[in-house]
């Protein structure tokens, strides 16, 4: 897929209503086949939504029980969406970036932002979610923007002027603004997989184009989901394969979204300076929940190798996975 295909279909997207987090140009990871066990019955539905295909597969008694709970997951999505929707002009995350104030923020955009000046701090300002202006200025000018007009949309990015007072949120600056695009995604699925769970499912799989959540087996038995991680060259190799009854595993990597035709500025921006990092291709993350998994990948992916190794390591129950810039791979000590 070419740069002209990649703007073609981010103009696709947008029409068809479904560009809601940001696009996701192909998955970086790959669920690989699951059977049902006997007694167990295997179902699984798919959405357009959030700019990528969403999955969901359940392992349970019966075909209505399952189509049932996928429909409520669905519909959850779809709620979360109209929070979290930076196209959208209508929806509590557009008015805060429109109005720079926001009153009465719902409680899942109240966490989301908790959670993001929260990693903010602990990665050492590497996961700013008021990238926003940057963000916007490399899409209109393909990547490519003059060297004044990346130094006034930087002078925007300060997370520090990410104000929350109870239920308020307030932008410190006249033309600051948020996009929760590596965050939001994640926390979404897992609120996917809180409706599924509240229904009585216990094996399950959430694949939001790549972000995954995951519980219990892959039969109904015994049998662990097993996800691939994609070979960034795209040569149907796979770096790792990895097990899983429990939690959740993102990747992000420059190569799935880029702005100009050299693949050079890609949606992984340096916050201070507003270029892409070239330290690694792709980096997994393994978390608990895929919202800390999606912020994580993205935070680690313009780190230094050794800095991301670091901070996972220091971080319980997360782990993970980087192929770097000249193709080696490194592991942080509790990925499995």
């Amino acid at each position: 897929m070419n740069y002209t295909q990649i703007q073609d279909r981010r103009t696709f997207l947008k029409t068809m209503g479904v560009c809601a987090l940001g696009v996701s140009i192909a998955p970086a990871l790959r669920v690989l086949p699951a059977f049902a066990a006997t007694g167990m019955t295997k179902v699984t539905q798919q959405q357009m939504l959030m700019g990528t295909v969403v999955n969901i597969t359940v392992l349970v008694p019966s075909k209505n029980l399952g189509e049932e709970a996928i429909g409520r997951a669905f519909v959850e999505i779809q709620r979360q969406i109209g929070i979290f929707d930076r196209y959208d002009s209508s929806t509590p995350l557009s008015v805060l970036n429109q109005d720079g104030r926001l009153k009465g923020a719902p409680n899942e955009l109240l966490e989301v932002v908790d959670f993001s000046t929260n990693l903010h701090a602990r990665t050492g300002g590497k996961f700013d979610v008021t990238i926003a202006p940057v963000v916007n200025l490399l899409e209109h000018s393909h990547g490519q923007p003059s060297a004044q007009d990346l130094k006034a949309a930087l002078s925007l990015v300060n997370s520090k002027a990410l104000y929350r007072q109870g239920n308020n949120v307030r932008l410190g600056a006249s033309g600051m603004a948020v996009t929760l695009d590596g965050v939001a995604k994640g926390f979404i699925a897992d609120r996917a997989a809180h409706v599924l769970s509240q229904d009585g499912v216990t094996n399950f799989l959430i694949d939001a184009g790549g972000d995954i959540r995951v519980s219990g087996t892959a039969d109904g038995l015994h049998r662990p989901w097993r996800v691939a991680i994609e070979d960034p060259n795209k040569q149907n190799q796979y770096p790792a394969i990895i097990a899983m009854s429990s939690g959740a595993v993102a990747t992000s990597g420059g190569y799935e979204i880029f702005y100009d035709p050299t693949r050079k500025s890609t949606h992984l921006l340096n916050p201070v300076t507003g270029r892409s990092s070239q330290y690694v291709r792709s980096v997994s993350v393994k978390a608990p929940t895929v919202k800390e998994a999606d912020a994580l990948a993205t935070a680690l992916s313009i780190m230094r190798p050794q800095d991301a190794i670091r901070l996972m390591t220091s971080l319980p129950g997360h782990s993970c996975f980087l192929v770097t810039s000249s193709g080696a791979t490194l592991a942080s000590p509790n990925w499995a």
